[in-house]
């Protein structure tokens, strides 16, 4: 026996809508396999404007690769993906970073650099894509930390976090390009 079947992710949305909602992110019958895994089959998925959508499901049934599809990290295999009315599954590379700009990923690890105060995590991203000075970028992180509730940990190492903290840091980096 080939053991329990899994089922995909399920989608959960909950909408703050106003009447004339626009789609924002769209994948139509998206494919993705991984050699003989076939681990998407078919998605179709369309969140509005102002929508805010959960994915949950077991372990492996494709949610991380949903996502992963957004910023380019994955390619379909057969399907198309829309951002704001543009068909971005098949941009190069290159393109892919105005993508990236615009959308947030915090990965399950929070990929903090342990050699870095909190502060200097979220200060990066600023410096380097809004080419902020350092102080001012130190003063817009710590606005962010404030934002999740971490302004006071500012100093400390992330290794010195727990899981959900850096979670949070991760969350104040990720918002710091305003996606």
């Amino acid at each position: 026996s080939a053991g329990p079947r899994r089922r995909g992710p399920t989608l959960t949305s909950t909408s703050r809508r106003r009447a004339a909602s626009r789609v924002v992110l769209e994948f139509r019958s998206v494919y993705k396999s991984f050699g003989s895994q076939s681990v998407l089959r078919g998605l179709t998925l369309h969140v509005q404007d102002h929508e805010i959508l959960f994915v949950i499901g077991a372990s492996g049934v494709g949610k991380s690769v949903a996502i992963k599809h957004v910023i380019g990290l994955l390619r379909v295999d057969r399907g198309e993906i829309w951002l704001d009315g543009e068909r971005i599954d098949q941009l190069s590379e290159y393109e892919l970073y105005r993508v990236r700009r615009r959308c947030a990923m915090v990965f399950q690890s929070s990929t903090l650099f342990d050699s870095m105060s909190v502060v200097d995590n979220v200060a990066l991203p600023l410096r380097k894509h809004h080419k902020l000075s350092d102080a001012a970028a130190r003063t817009a992180a710590l606005e962010f930390l404030d934002e999740v509730h971490m302004g006071e940990f500012a100093e400390h190492l992330p290794a010195t976090l727990s899981d959900g903290m850096r979670k949070r840091v991760a969350i104040a980096r990720a918002l710091t390009l305003r996606p």
